[in-house]
């Protein structure tokens, strides 16, 4: 692809992401206070039902994602990523129309399974952008990430106080369809179908061979780390911050202070970026992975939305380069063919970690106390820097200078 036509596919995806992550933060960040809308006045209830919603997603993401990864390989990335944004569109809209809890549960087990916007779009930027500029495009990709999470939080936080949860369902919906038009219209792939006998091959077959790669696991135990991480706060941040502003504008709030974060890992992402594929991926991460613990811990002390702004917008600049740099070198580790395949199974761990935060980020505050969660995440960043220290030593520092894989370009017996 050249280079005119790699980096207008980089701007659209960018652009269709921003759109994706933008709708999906009107929504997800509030949803306890939804809950809550719905009739479970109970602020442990709430927190309960909220983790099992936010864990439902995860569940069905990390049964498919492998399956549509091998699908990618098989018939492209684009039609991967437009299949994502649709399922998103329509689940977003009928999660406006429900009346119970339970509803809601379904409709992210069905979200789950036909969606993961960021696997898709990932794995096509993966594959047409230059081996050398990976870390950089990968750090784009979650530019857009952070900048969806951060504006798209403060204006569903406004949308909900003043015209309701739903009408923030409505409005993403909306917005979803906005991205589709973008991929439709922008982005172009120079796709190759593999030969016949590679496509027959199933995806347990293409999984286990992918998995037998030499610090695949590694990279994929990581990013599940890394995601647990960012996943534990997210049932009880809306309702600490309820409980740390009185309730009064309680949406709005929690949307500045998620805002705020979002803008500093947008930042970080892309000087981050820019450093790994200078200095190495895996010598950049043990230090995002260190300055996230440290700006972790003090947030269980914090008395104000104030402080815990501050604090947040502080772990923002260390949370834009973990995820890149994990991509990276996940993405160094296969050949371009197999990168869909790669990438779903990476999503696979991401929705575990999907999985598994929430659960038991409600649980340990309805065990312990809101703050203790903050205490939590800090020690698995923790974790996660004694990791790499100590198993990634082998990884090669950057994706373009990663030996030859010893995985094939398609799959075989």
């Amino acid at each position: 692809m050249s280079p005119a036509a790699w980096k207008a596919n980089l701007v659209a995806l960018f652009i269709a992401q921003t759109c994706a992550m933008i709708a999906f933060s009107f929504v997800f960040p509030f949803i306890p206070l939804y809950v809550r809308d719905l009739g479970v006045t109970n602020t442990a209830d709430a927190a309960r039902w909220a983790g099992a919603i936010g864990a439902a997603a995860a569940i069905t993401m990390a049964i498919a994602q492998p399956f549509w990864g091998s699908l990618a390989d098989r018939y492209g990335r684009r039609v991967m990523v437009l299949r994502s944004l649709t399922a998103a569109s329509i689940t977003l809209v009928l999660m406006g129309l429900v009346r119970h809890p339970w509803q809601l549960l379904v409709l992210r087990f069905m979200q789950g399974a036909f969606t993961g916007t960021v696997a898709a779009a990932n794995a096509l930027v993966a594959t047409s952008v230059p081996r050398e500029r990976l870390g950089s495009s990968l750090g784009v990709m979650q530019v857009a990430l952070f900048a969806g999470t951060s504006v798209g939080p403060l204006i569903g936080g406004v949308i909900a106080d003043q015209l309701g949860y739903r009408v923030s369902c409505f409005a993403s919906s909306l917005l979803m369809l906005v991205a589709v038009l973008c991929v439709v219209v922008f982005v172009r792939e120079s796709f190759t179908p593999p030969p016949a006998t590679a496509a027959r091959h199933s995806v347990l077959a293409n999984s286990r061979q992918l998995l037998a790669v030499p610090g695949l696991v590694l990279v994929m135990g990581i990013a599940f780390l890394i995601q647990y991480g960012n996943t534990v706060i997210a049932p009880i941040l809306a309702l600490f911050i309820h409980e740390l502003a009185n309730g009064i504008n309680a949406a709005s709030t929690a949307g500045g202070i998620m805002a705020g974060t979002g803008v500093a890992g947008a930042l970080s992402a892309v000087v981050v970026g820019r450093l790994g594929d200078r200095l190495g991926h895996r010598r950049v991460l043990p230090v995002c992975l260190l300055g996230a613990a440290l700006v972790c811990l003090p947030q269980a002390l914090v008395r104000s939305p104030r402080e815990l702004f501050a604090m947040r917008l502080a772990l923002g600049l260390f949370l834009g380069g973990l995820m890149p740099s994990a991509n990276a070198l996940l993405a160094g580790l296969v050949p371009a063919e197999r990168r869909g395949s790669a990438f779903g199974l990476s999503a696979t761990a991401v929705a575990m970690a999907n999985m598994i935060g929430p659960l038991s980020g409600a649980l340990l505050a309805g065990a312990l106390g809101m703050r203790s969660v903050f205490v939590a995440t800090a020690a698995l960043y923790g974790v996660g820097l004694v990791f790499v220290l100590l198993r990634f030593r082998h990884l090669p520092s950057r994706a373009d200078t990663a030996r030859p894989s010893i995985v094939p370009a398609h799959p075989v017996e």
